[in-house]
């Protein structure tokens, strides 16, 4: 029997499928086998591209500054004297060339001055706190041995609890001391040593980024011009429309999430070192820069910046220590329900429930970049799940209100959300015949109804 073309096209598309799938099964078998070698693969490239990178990430946090220097300055304030009498197209772009150019230069001296005034004036202070640490270590440890000492005399429940717990693990944690801390002093050495070659790399890596930046931000709309130009020729009309919609709602809620957070632990830094400077806590700054940065970190972040800090301060004074925690509650309190709120509000649309889940799964996969990145990004995909979830009750004539569900058994044929009373659950629970209870969809209307009331349907 002969065959069509409609039936050759179809018999060929069916085997295109299946050919196709069965190379992605044996691809994806065979990145199992090799996920160690592929892994090591990436971070190869990842080392390689690092100056691309952070090129990319100072695009990304300059281009708003760049645009808000542009629009709310130069353009605003200027755009006359600009622009007078250049009304051509080749005149009037290399008069939005120099404004690009002032509007670069202005952001890149303020990204300078920022960071060398960090590096001129507080890190020597870090330093000087690390140094001191170091040095007066010993005095420390032993201030904290007789403070100790003075509480078990005061309280001689907890000197009993004290000498059973040592009794207990004093040998394990012996035998850790000397293995994990005085048998790796020479590995320690070495990790010292290579951490400064990585240092001097990241801050090459980091200059050459910073050139990358320039250009990118110098051109940023014709990059953008031809990413659009990319999608629209490989995507449907449709399809396009839809993806570059998300990806500017991504980008939105990232420089949202971002730049609310990076404010909002500025502001928690800065309280914490004018409260610790009132109260003398010891090595302020440094505390302070610890719980302000590790802010940044969606919930875990307080408890990971203020455990650190505690023990610092508790070596050396243990009442300040007391204190200090007692601080460190009060501005989680004043962050959590005035400054993060005020500045951040409803950011990323995301419960307090998947904002823990979207920091420990990420936090695990990727460590602290995960933590750093996993509410924003979780954020999208939740996004994205919703609005497919929303376009399906859509097209089968649902509800998207949640609350419409919370209570519901079944829903009739005409759309109506009904509530079973408990007699009927009990039957199904029972075992009795599931379709017997939609026999009488009337009546169950009508005793939902009486039991529930009209708010609930």
């Amino acid at each position: 029997m002969k065959m069509n073309d409609d039936d050759k096209k179809r018999y060929f598309s069916m085997g295109l499928t299946f050919f196709l799938s069965a190379c992605a099964v044996i691809i994806f078998l065979m990145a199992l086998l090799h996920l160690t070698e592929i892994s090591e693969g990436i971070d190869s490239i990842l080392k390689i591209a690092t100056p691309v990178i952070d090129g990319l990430v100072l695009t990304y946090f300059m281009a708003p500054v760049v645009n808000s220097i542009e629009n709310k300055w130069l353009y605003a304030k200027h755009s006359d004297r600009i622009f007078k009498g250049r009304e051509t197209g080749e005149k009037r772009g290399k008069a939005k060339r120099k404004v690009r150019a002032v509007s670069i230069f202005i952001t890149y001296i303020l990204f300078i001055l920022v960071v060398v005034g960090f590096f001129w004036i507080i890190i020597p202070d870090i330093v000087g706190s690390v140094q001191n640490i170091s040095k007066n270590f010993p005095v420390y440890q032993w201030n904290l041995a007789v403070w100790m000492d003075k509480m078990l005399i005061k309280y001689p429940q907890l000197d009993e609890a004290y000498n059973t717990l040592m009794n207990k693990y004093s040998d394990p944690i012996n035998q850790w001391i000397n293995e994990n801390i005085f048998g790796r002093v020479n590995e320690f050495a070495m990790t010292v040593l290579s951490g400064g070659f990585s240092i001097l790399k990241a801050i090459f890596n980091f200059i050459i980024g910073m050139i990358i930046a320039l250009y990118l931000l110098g051109s940023k709309e014709l990059m953008i011009g031809q990413a659009k130009k990319i999608v629209y020729a490989l995507m449907k009309k449709d399809t396009a429309n839809a993806f570059i919609y998300n990806v500017r709602y991504t980008n939105k809620i990232f420089q949202d999430f971002f730049v609310g957070k990076i404010v909002d632990s500025v502001i928690i830094g800065l309280l914490c070192f004018i409260a610790t400077t009132i109260m003398r806590t010891p090595y302020a700054l440094l505390v302070s820069i610890i719980v302000g940065v590790t802010n940044i970190i969606p919930f875990f972040g307080p408890f990971i910046g203020a455990i650190p800090s505690a023990i610092l301060v508790l070596l050396v004074d243990p009442k300040q220590c007391l204190y200090f925690v007692i601080l460190i509650i009060i501005l989680q309190q004043l962050d959590g329900n005035v400054i993060g709120p005020l500045i951040l509000g409803q950011k990323t649309g995301l419960s307090g429930f998947w904002v823990i889940f979207a920091i420990t799964i990420f936090g695990g996969i990727w460590g602290f970049k995960g933590m750093l990145l996993g509410v924003p990004v979780f954020a999208v995909i939740y996004t994205g799940v919703s609005s497919f979830i929303r376009a399906k009750l859509k097209e089968k004539g649902l509800e998207d209100n949640t609350k419409r569900y919370v209570h519901v058994d079944y829903i009739t044929e005409e759309g109506e959300y009904v509530r079973l009373p408990k007699e009927r659950i009990t039957r199904v629970l029972s075992g009795k015949d599931f379709k017997s209870i939609f026999s009488h969809k009337k009546a169950d209307n009508e005793e939902s109804s009486d039991e529930e009331g009209g708010d609930d349907k």
